[in-house]
């Protein structure tokens, strides 16, 4: 028994020049990550626009425009880490998966979930707290899908006798955690205390704890299959990575418990753990460091790479560097709420993990594609329009977040006279925004066209699909 769960089958031979089925049931997840971030984009510079001008008419209100942007920074990523982490559990381990079929109704299945939550949004149908607005019975929908997602791994594994592979360990655990710590967000509690404790178990752990941890392995595994780095030395990392995402993750996340009505030695707790998370963003850094400087001449990176050396920028600025910061509870104390916050959260969602699942979708859906030369110009086009949007969307934060913190929270002034101090800042951020959303556009449409090229070519006579 313990042979057949433990020890795998010998590899079964597959064409190199095409993905298998099981890799291009990863592929809708892909695409729509690119689509879903065209349209937060958009969005999301809209409702930028309304903060400052509130006067203006809009097809929403500020409150449901805020809640759908939450919640598709989230639901974006979460789909492209599940159709990387299909693609490329396959990729590394030469097997299909359990139920293709089930992965393929899966994808359909969180989609039809995800466009209804954004639709109660949009109608101010909302649970009322503030991240997991999404209403109860979706929620249960969400969850439902996680566990099939969960189950499609766990089921592949044991019948490919993977359980002792430490990409598929990984991969297991961070699986396995997902709908584990989604479940806060099904309970309600009255005690406010206790409810924000639940509500940032969801809020920290299951985007920085499950799926920070699936994204890693994928990053490892990206850079294998690009031959930037041996496949025993990211084996390694993934380790290293993964025992360090869990174990500072987890206690790190007391730095949101400092002013809730909790003990007060949670401010150690947080403030030690939260220094811990700096380590692994330094060692993805030295990896793609390694990386750059010991490839040949003659390599031309595929531009996946570059997604990935975006998102350990942005990791080391804004998960790390600045989100250690923050943590320090004498700095806490008078920056959190602020707009300090809001460049640290779209440094580390969008810049980090953002960036990372786009390079892994990238790669997916241009791999066994050729790209002609005015389709890679326009791709790294909106790649420079992505960082250049969001550089300047967290320096306009971060200088808001300083102006508010010192003089909202320092000098004791009304927060709404404040707050129109800051109104060069934010429209400046809104400029930035628009930038963000034009390189997220473009990209979107390019990956669209590109999977679209081969039935234009059908309709074509005499063009090459």
């Amino acid at each position: 028994m313990l042979k057949k769960l433990f020890f795998p089958r010998r590899r079964q031979k597959k064409t190199p020049e095409q993905d298998s089925p099981s890799q291009k049931a990863a592929y809708p997840y892909a695409l729509a990550t690119f689509l879903f971030l065209g349209l937060q984009g958009i969005l999301a510079t809209a409702g930028s626009l309304h903060l400052i001008f509130p006067d203006l008419p809009a097809p929403l209100n500020f409150a449901s425009g805020r809640a759908m942007h939450l919640n598709l920074s989230i639901f974006w990523p979460l789909l492209g880490t599940m159709g990387g982490v299909y693609y490329f559990l396959v990729e590394a381990t030469d097997r299909e998966l359990y139920s293709i079929k089930l992965a393929g109704w899966g994808f359909w299945y969180l989609l039809g979930t995800g466009l209804a939550t954004l639709g109660f949004l949009a109608f101010g149908k909302t649970d009322g707290r503030e991240y997991l607005e999404a209403p109860y019975f979706l929620k249960i929908a969400l969850l439902t899908g996680l566990l099939a997602f969960t189950f499609n791994l766990l089921a592949t594994a044991i019948k490919n006798r993977l359980l002792v592979q430490p990409e598929v360990v990984v991969i297991l655990s961070g699986a396995l955690l997902a709908p584990l710590l989604y479940l806060p967000t099904i309970f309600f509690v009255s005690h406010p205390t206790v409810d924000d404790v639940l509500r940032f178990l969801v809020v920290h752990l299951w985007e920085e704890g499950s799926l920070e941890l699936l994204a890693t392995t994928i990053g490892a595994a990206l850079l294998a299959s690009l031959k930037v780095a041996g496949r025993q030395k990211v084996k390694r990392l993934l380790l290293w990575e993964a025992g360090l995402v869990l174990t500072s993750g987890f206690i790190a996340t007391g730095h949101h418990y400092y002013w809730i009505g909790t003990p007060d030695f949670w401010k150690v707790i947080g403030s030690v753990a939260s220094g811990l998370q700096v380590v692994p963003v330094v060692l993805l850094a030295l990896t793609a460091w390694q990386t750059t400087a010991n490839r040949p001449r003659n390599f031309t990176p595929n531009l996946a790479l570059y997604f990935f050396y975006a998102s350990v920028f942005w990791n080391v600025v804004g998960a790390g560097l600045l989100g250690f910061l923050l943590a320090i509870p004498p700095l806490n104390r008078y920056a959190h709420g602020t707009y300090f916050t809001s460049a640290h959260a779209h440094m580390a969602l969008f810049g980090f993990f953002g960036f990372l699942v786009l390079a892994s979708s990238y790669y997916i859906l241009t791999r066994r594609r050729r790209l002609s030369p005015t389709q890679v110009k326009r791709i790294k086009l909106s790649l420079v329009l992505l960082n250049s949007g969001l550089a300047l969307m967290a320096a306009c934060l971060v200088i808001a977040g300083f102006l508010q913190t010192y003089l909202w929270r320092g000098l004791g002034m009304d927060f709404t006279q404040v707050h129109l101090l800051l109104t060069p800042y934010l429209l400046l951020r809104t400029g930035g925004g628009a930038i963000f959303a034009a390189g997220g556009f473009l990209l979107a449409w390019e990956m669209v066209s590109l999977m679209l090229k081969p039935w234009v070519a059908l309709l074509k006579p005499g063009e090459e699909p």
